[in-house]
C-alpha cells in the first residue's frame, strides 16, 4: 500500500522549484518513485506533480547541444525525429528501455534522478558526454552526468533542486550500445563511441557495478577487455557471480569495440 501523502500541482517551473524540499518530492511518471514508496523506502509528505508543465517535455536543438526536457518519456525520445537525427544512439537505447509500460510512462529525468545502478540511460549518456540542468529558487547549474550520478540511488541533486533538462553535445558521438539481460533490467550494458570533437574512443560500462564507469583511449587497441573488466567491482546477485559478470563484461566490451571498428555500429 502507498503511504498517505498530499499532492501539489504547480503551473510553472518556478512554482514547482519553490515547493521542493526533503519532504516535497518531484513526481512525473512514478515508475520508480511509487515502487519505492510502496516498499517504505521513501515516505514524502507531498508529491509535486509536474505533468502539467509542458516546457519540461521540449526536445530541441539549442546551439551546439541537443536539449531534452526532463519530463520527456522514453517513447517520446525514442520516436523524436530530432533525437533520431542528432543523437541516434540515444534514440536506439531509449527504444529498448525496460518494457512498453516503462517506456510510455517513465521519463528521462526521473530515470537519472533515481540513479538505479542498472540504468541504460545513465550509461549511454555518460558515453555521449551528456549533462543535466538543475534549477533551484536561487540558482541554475549544469552538471556532467559522470559527476551527477554519485552511487546507487544517489545523485548530486540537492533537495531544493529540480532536474529540468538533459543536454547532449552535438554532433553526438557515434557508436553502439550492447546489453545482456535475463530480467527486465540489464546484467551488463556497454556503450562504445567515437567522440567527434577529439576522435577519442570512449567506453561506458553500466549495470554490472554499483554505478557506470567510463574509460577513454586514443585508439581501440589500447582497450584491453579483460583488464577493463578486472577494474570493475561487479555486484553478485541472482543474475550471476562476480567472476561470471567480469567474464560477461569482457565479452561485451570486445563485441562493442569490434562492431565500432568494423563499421557495423
Amino acid at each position: 500500500m502507498l503511504p498517505v501523502f498530499d499532492i501539489a500541482r504547480p503551473s510553472t517551473v518556478a512554482e514547482a522549484v519553490a515547493l521542493l524540499d526533503d519532504d516535497h518530492v518531484a513526481y512525473w511518471g512514478g515508475t520508480e518513485l511509487l515502487l519505492a514508496m510502496k516498499m517504505g523506502l521513501l515516505v514524502p509528505e507531498c508529491l509535486v506533480d509536474l505533468k502539467h508543465l509542458s516546457e519540461l517535455r521540449d526536445i530541441r536543438q539549442d546551439g551546439n547541444r541537443l536539449l531534452i526536457g526532463a519530463g520527456a518519456t522514453h517513447d517520446e525520445i525514442a520516436t523524436s525525429a530530432t533525437v533520431r537525427t542528432l543523437a541516434p544512439l540515444l534514440a536506439d537505447v531509449e527504444s529498448r528501455v525496460g518494457n512498453a509500460r516503462v517506456r510510455a510512462q517513465g521519463t528521462i529525468g526521473g530515470n537519472l534522478c533515481f540513479a538505479e545502478p542498472r540504468s541504460d540511460i545513465a550509461t549511454v549518456l555518460m558515453a555521449l558526454g551528456g549533462s543535466v540542468r538543475l534549477e533551484s529558487v536561487d540558482s541554475a547549474r549544469s552538471v556532467p552526468i559522470t559527476d551527477f550520478v554519485l552511487g546507487p540511488y544517489w545523485t548530486a541533486r540537492e533537495p531544493g533542486e529540480l532536474l529540468v533538462a538533459v543536454e547532449v553535445p552535438i554532433p553526438a558521438a557515434d557508436g553502439i550500445y550492447l546489453k545482456f539481460q535475463v530480467t527486465e533490467r540489464p546484467t551488463v550494458g556497454v556503450a562504445a563511441v567515437i567522440v567527434p570533437s577529439t576522435e577519442a574512443r570512449r567506453l561506458a560500462i553500466g549495470a554490472v557495478s554499483e554505478m557506470p564507469r567510463t574509460f577513454e583511449f586514443d585508439d581501440w587497441s589500447q582497450a584491453d577487455p579483460q583488464a577493463l573488466a578486472g577494474e570493475l567491482e561487479p555486484v553478485p546477485d541472482l543474475t550471476g557471480s562476480v567472476e561470471y559478470k567480469r567474464h560477461l563484461t569482457a565479452v561485451f566490451i570486445r563485441r562493442a569495440i569490434a562492431a565500432v571498428e568494423g563499421g557495423t555500429a
